[in-house]
């Protein structure tokens, strides 16, 4: 136990010896790091700079519009890979989740009330609105006609006339029982 004792104050003897190379790398880093720190604000504020520009030069609409960029997107749309995707992004529920997310957002409704105030979309659904209520209107009198029908033979059965005979000039019994013309 002596040994241990005495191994414990040589190696806090040692212990300020120690600590030197830790605090002389902290003190080279900290200039460095504050460089690197000023590099990356100015490495952002470049990036920032150049999105502005590449918005406001045009460059990306005619990158867009370029047929090049259209069939890499085209190849990639048409992929394997995503369709992968697609299904992945399905099966993990995300698309739930925004779904729920959209019914309970104010954008949601005020998109739906935009569209509906929409003199183009008001037009579409009264001319909607019209083609049903011709296709009902339409029905029936389809079912009123067979309905008319339906009655005509009953009448027939019940005064014992022929379905045939219906074209005919209307007759009516005499006091006799015989049949005699309607005028």
């Amino acid at each position: 136990m002596g040994n241990d004792h005495t191994r414990d104050s040589r190696s806090g003897a040692l212990k300020p010896l120690t600590d030197i190379g830790g605090r002389a790398a902290a003190a080279t880093l900290r200039p460095l790091t504050g460089a690197v720190g000023a590099a990356a604000e100015a490495g952002i504020s470049l990036e920032q700079r150049v999105v502005d520009r590449l918005l406001e030069s045009g460059e990306l609409e005619r990158l867009l519009d370029s047929a090049r960029l259209q069939a890499i997107v085209a190849q990639l749309v048409g992929s394997e890979g995503a369709a992968q995707l697609i299904d992945t992004f399905f099966d993990s529920g995300l698309f739930d989740r925004l779904v729920d997310r959209l019914l309970v957002s104010d954008g949601l409704w005020r998109l739906v009330d935009e569209l509906a105030s929409s003199p183009t979309v008001r037009a579409a659904v009264s001319q909607q609105g019209l083609g049903f209520a011709d296709q009902v209107g339409e029905s029936v009198r389809a079912r009123s006609r067979k309905a008319d029908r339906r009655l005509e033979r009953v009448a027939d059965r019940l005064i014992r006339r022929h379905p045939t005979d219906s074209r005919q000039i209307p007759t009516q019994a005499d006091d006799d029982g015989q049949p005699t013309q309607v005028s």
